[in-house]
């Protein structure tokens, strides 16, 4: 990988990351999906600059995925709380898939199927850990959204 897009990639998924972080701690939903939001940018675009130099037809796999995640997690401000149980209900589904998919993703780049730097692994670690944390507190706490 180039080392200059591998910098640039490093640090806006590191800003990305502190974004969402920052919403989820400070219960600021469109922050904390406009951080995911982003974040999900950064495989799309690796995945088809990858894709453009080795054909790896697995890679429009991946691409596909998180232009998924997103779609699903576009900040958008029609609000809604604990009292709507079918919007609570599909937001959970939709973080537990989020989670899911960075768990994957995330083991996948630490296993070196792709050769992509180990940094980016542990960054869809991170947005795992976050999208856990969000979904333990929405348990715990049902006026928690």
């Amino acid at each position: 990988m180039n080392p200059y897009i591998e910098i640039i990639g490093t640090l806006h998924g590191t800003v990305f990351i502190l974004t969402a972080v920052y919403g989820a701690i400070q219960r600021k939903r469109n922050l904390f999906l406009f951080g995911i939001c982003l974040f999900c940018t950064l495989p799309v675009v690796g995945e088809t600059i990858a894709y453009a130099q080795d054909n790896n037809i697995s890679r429009l796999f991946v691409i596909m995925m998180f232009l998924t995640q997103i779609i699903l997690t576009l900040p958008s401000n029609i609000p809604y709380g604990y009292k709507e149980l079918a919007a609570m209900a599909l937001s959970k589904r939709i973080g537990y898939s989020i989670l899911a998919v960075n768990l994957f993703q995330g083991c996948i780049i630490l296993n070196n199927i792709f050769e992509i730097p180990l940094q980016f692994g542990y960054m869809h670690f991170a947005i795992s850990l976050i999208m856990f944390y969000t979904l333990i507190r929405s348990e715990k706490d049902k006026t928690w959204s």
